[in-house]
């Protein structure tokens, strides 16, 4: 705003020159002119030839006059635009009211201090941006995107690469082949997630840009986020809220089959001890004591098989595909299902957008929602509705909304319902919304979840898309 303001001041302090510089040539033109025809007259019409004489002296000193002063102009302005091509803004011009050149002169000082400050102004932007840049918490990088030179690299970026310094952003290529062409490629507002190896460690980076226009270069400015104790945390938890549910399902298992392997050992110890033969009680009890251990064994044993094809989600085949005919072959698995409860089915299919998904795994997805909804309103008996809707999230990403009317979900088991084997309905195994996360990320998406209790549920598929 402040260069802005100068320029156009510089620009409204030329034109009044420009002015005077025409009114004076002009003048003197209009002098040369009047004294030029007064020679012609007193020439040849008039007998005062020698008068004629002298005034076409004048008319000759006139003209060379007029000659030197727009000479001398040029070469005062030759000599002013040469300074400030070259930033020299110590040159000054004597300043004579009695001089022919003091308007000439005023306005290249004036001119002169208007080009100072705005170099002032250009030199603060730069420092403002150095320091906020070298300031800054995060690791920071600002390059000109079309040839690749580094403008400013924080300290913060120097020690988490590990380098002194940084002209190209190519030369990144030497710590991680993938990190310059990222750093490139990456839009504004968006999100990128990147697992570097470098001096004998990991870290894993979140990566996001801006862009700027300065001094008329297009810089792009890229902030690096070293989220790897974050990401340390969230695993620490994860694994401790998942020990903590494998805990409990084998100890559901574990403490009922020695309770009764117990029971039937002291059973038979005891009529081994007395020297008889077990009774038909007893026996019947033996009997249903080994159903029960078969029974637990058989569900400890269909655990760990879940707990395998927890660990075995296979890698997607990324797929250009159409996300509303990916949505409808879903829904025409469970149509007959839905008719059957009375399900109400709201999917307006009106919008349409192509994703990158693997079509299997994805309608794998939302078969799991959809059975989850079904099971959300297994108690209801009316008002049971299901709406599906698609969105748009700028030019990079879509959204997939499946909203049940459903009983919900509590605030206690919302934040563990992606864990496996975590699991509120009877019976169940726990492992459907596990993998939908596990597929999702695979597939540089994500799955999210709101809800309250008595109010229903909408799980939220976020894919990206074509640009």
């Amino acid at each position: 705003m402040g260069s802005t303001a100068t320029l156009n001041k510089a620009d409204a302090g030329a034109r009044p020159l420009r002015r005077k510089l025409q009114q004076k040539v002009a003048l003197r033109l209009i002098v040369i002119c009047f004294f030029g025809c007064l020679t012609g007259y007193l020439f040849f019409d008039s007998p005062y030839w020698l008068a004629g004489i002298w005034t076409g002296l004048i008319t000759v000193f006139l003209f060379f006059h007029t000659i030197r002063f727009v000479d001398s102009s040029e070469r005062k302005l030759t000599a002013f635009l040469q300074a400030l091509r070259q930033n020299d803004f110590a040159v000054t011009f004597p300043e004579n009211p009695k001089a022919d050149d003091y308007d000439l002169h005023r306005a290249f000082n004036e001119l002169n201090t208007i080009f100072k400050k705005l170099r002032s102004e250009r030199e603060s932007q730069h420092q403002l941006l150095q320091v906020v840049v070298e300031q800054a918490g995060a690791p920071m990088v600002c390059f000109e995107e079309s040839n690749g030179e580094v403008y400013i690299i924080n300290n913060a970026a120097k020690q988490l690469l590990q380098i002194p310094f940084l002209q190209k952003i190519g030369a990144l290529s030497r710590i991680d082949f993938e990190l310059p062409k990222i750093l490139q490629s990456i839009h504004d507002g968006e999100r990128k997630s990147h697992r570097l190896a470098h001096a004998g460690k990991v870290i894993f980076l979140t990566i996001n840009s801006c862009h700027i226009l300065f001094e008329n270069r297009n810089l792009k400015l890229v902030a690096l986020q070293d989220v790897t104790s974050e990401l340390a945390a969230r695993e620490a938890e994860t694994w401790h809220k998942l020990l903590r549910v494998l805990t409990h399902e084998i100890s559901n298992s574990a403490i009922p089959l020695s309770t009764l392997a117990s029971f039937i050992y002291e059973m038979v110890i005891k009529s081994r001890e007395e020297n008889r033969e077990l009774t038909e009680e007893e026996r019947q009890d033996i009997m249903t004591s080994l159903k029960t251990i078969d029974q637990r064994s058989r569900t400890l044993k269909e655990f760990v098989q879940n707990f395998r094809v927890v660990g075995q989600v296979p890698d997607p085949r990324l797929e250009k595909v159409s996300a509303a005919d990916l949505v409808r072959d879903s829904i025409q698995l469970f149509s007959k299902e839905f008719s059957k409860e009375n399900i109400q089915l709201h999917f307006p299919g009106s919008t349409d957008v192509l994703i990158y998904a693997d079509r299997n795994l994805t309608q794998q997805v939302l078969i799991n929602l959809f059975k989850n909804a079904m099971e959300a309103m297994s108690n209801m008996k009316e008002n049971k509705s299901i709406q599906i809707h698609l969105a748009k999230e700028g030019s990079r990403y879509v959204q997939v909304f499946v909203r049940d009317s459903g009983t919900g979900i509590s605030p206690e088991d919302l934040e563990q319902i992606f864990i496996p084997f975590f699991t509120t309905k009877k019976g169940g195994s726990g492992i459907g919304l596990s993998i939908s996360k596990q597929i999702m990320q695979k597939q540089k998406g994500d799955i999210s979840v709101e809800s309250q209790a008595g109010l229903g549920s909408v799980f939220k598929l976020s894919f990206s898309c074509p640009s």
